[in-house]
């Protein structure tokens, strides 16, 4: 199991923990996250695939406020035409997850 909240866009802790959702596995919450950003935002065309989204493990965090214990960042490679690692050299966080967390 796995369990993930949106980042940014003027979002509180406790608004984002709101939209928390809970996912069987990476993949299903990988296609849950593409189908939120297109759903939600009335830009004509593919924002981004599940292929462009990108879990960063090598820096996991623990938050002892909401319990999450191995906090990995969720992050996009593009958003459109935007080509994030041709900017910055670096997919930007949209969002956080995590495995290990109270249920």
């Amino acid at each position: 199991m796995i369990i993930f909240r949106p980042h940014g866009l003027g979002m509180t802790l406790s608004q984002s923990m709101a939209h928390a959702k809970e996912f069987k596995n990476e993949e299903r919450m990988k296609e849950y996250i593409v189908q939120l950003w297109h759903d939600n935002l009335a830009i004509p065309g593919t924002l981004f695939t599940v292929d462009d989204i990108v879990i960063d493990k090598s820096n996991l965090v623990n938050d002892s406020k909401i319990g999450w214990e191995d906090i990995m960042l969720v992050c996009v490679k593009r958003i459109g035409e935007e080509d994030y690692i041709k900017k910055y050299g670096v997919p930007q966080c949209i969002g956080l997850c995590t495995t290990k967390y109270p249920k």
